[in-house]
């Protein structure tokens, strides 16, 4: 069908992309301390894009073989469509990258339920006042891209997730915890996830005051998002051409301190955003984004690319970051603890949506913080907010870590900022 559809959309346009995506996924998931649900679901997706008179057209279906239908869609929409600056792309030579696990599809629903009811008996273990809540799931997707350049690729994909947490709630207070791992290849380190949820929580058993000062702030591995989401909007190709991003025409200028080296990587085994090439047929490839605290690269996908005049660095459609990863520094996270008078450890926030985040600045509370006094986390942070601007904390970073971690398409270790807005709430 995915044949029949090129050769339809071949009759009336200069140019065509057809993608066929299909998905299987099972999981098993824990809420309020038992088993709610154990789902099975089969998708497909049929995608066309087309270029008509120098337009871009394009339409989707979950159902294949309504083919026709989405081409006479696509066709139609592209006469309001953005003008094309771009050709689709001819067959190329893909890197070699590992996005299939055969184990993965091969685990039955009964192991994803005994990794589930694990995670909640470790955590009930510890206390059994806490709801717990687990995820144990696994997907497995097909791809195809067919185009008018005569490409013809296709990929298969796995992926593999656990999760566990938890709710405790203490009169009014309530104190949220999650730890969860997701990768291409089976992996099932049930114990260790509940551990460091486990963790987080015994952390948390005491409460610790806070004033309303700049203070030392580190950021997780899992909490350093709020540094990154600017930073990722910031080189998006498309921001940047619209004027949008505060980094335009700022590249080979220092935007950060020289602690900071970070790429764009999508041709990493197995993580979680890697493929051979990416939405368009365009290889993927590791992108230098800043090197050293200087910018040196954005990401654009092929309209973008040609619009400022740059070729597709495989992040297509829409300029989105693949997988984005921070090179280690010296310093384990304890080390940055134990060398911290007074300061702030930040695990999630809550809120940054509500920020200005293009521009980078931010007003958050924190979900799961900790205050340290003399080099030792002393108890959770309760009514804390953080406040400030990316591109300002990016220059007062003192120190990352030397233990990088993955979460979800994101490996970074911890960072520390010299110093940054803490705003406490009585």
């Amino acid at each position: 069908m995915i044949e029949q559809a090129l050769e339809l959309a071949a009759k009336k346009a200069q140019g065509a992309e057809i993608t066929l995506v299909r998905r299987r996924s099972t999981s098993a998931d824990y809420e309020d301390d038992r088993l709610k649900r154990v789902d099975v679901a089969h998708t497909s997706r049929l995608r066309a894009r087309v270029i008509v008179e120098g337009r871009v057209g394009t339409a989707e279906t979950t159902d294949p073989r309504q083919c026709e239908d989405m081409i006479s869609r696509a066709i139609a929409v592209a006469q309001f469509g953005s003008d094309a600056h771009f050709e689709f792309p001819c067959p190329a030579v893909f890197p070699e990258v590992r996005t299939y696990d055969p184990e993965v599809e091969r685990t039955p629903n009964e192991e994803l339920v005994a990794a589930g009811a694990e995670m909640l008996d470790l955590v009930k273990a510890y206390n059994p006042e806490i709801k717990v809540f687990a995820t144990a799931a696994w997907s497995l997707e097909d791809r195809r891209i067919l185009n008018s350049a005569g490409l013809d690729y296709s990929e298969r994909a796995s992926a593999f997730w656990l999760g566990v947490g938890g709710v405790l709630v203490r009169d009014t207070d309530m104190l949220f915890v999650y730890y969860n791992r997701d990768w291409r290849q089976k992996d099932l380190p049930t114990r260790l996830l509940a551990e460091r949820a486990i963790e987080r929580f015994r952390l948390a058993e005491r409460t610790a005051p806070l004033a309303s000062r700049p203070l030392p702030t580190i950021f997780t591995s899992r909490g350093s998002y709020v540094l990154l989401v600017s930073l990722l909007m910031g080189v998006n190709g498309k921001n940047v051409l619209k004027g949008d991003s505060p980094l335009a025409g700022r590249l080979g200028e220092a935007i950060a301190s020289p602690c900071l080296s970070l790429v764009d990587d999508g041709t990493i085994d197995y993580a979680p955003s890697s493929s051979a090439c990416d939405g368009e047929g365009v290889p993927r490839r590791r992108t230098e984004l800043v090197t050293d605290g200087v910018l040196r690269s954005f990401i654009y996908d092929l309209e973008t690319g040609a619009k400022a005049g740059a070729a597709s660095t495989g992040n297509g459609p829409g300029c989105d970051a693949s997988n984005t990863v921070i090179s280690p520094g010296d310093l384990s996270l304890e080390d940055m603890i134990a060398g911290t008078d007074e300061g702030l450890l930040v695990e999630h926030v809550m809120g940054l949506g509500q920020s200005n985040i293009i521009n980078g600045d931010f007003s958050v509370n924190v979900s799961l913080g900790y205050k340290i006094e003399n080099g030792e986390i002393v108890g959770r942070v309760k009514n804390a907010m953080l406040a400030g601007n990316v591109y300002d904390a990016l220059h007062r970073i003192e120190a990352v870590g030397s233990e990088p971690e993955w979460a979800h398409s994101t490996c970074t270790p911890p960072i520390k900022i010299a110093q940054l807005s803490v705003v406490a709430k009585g």
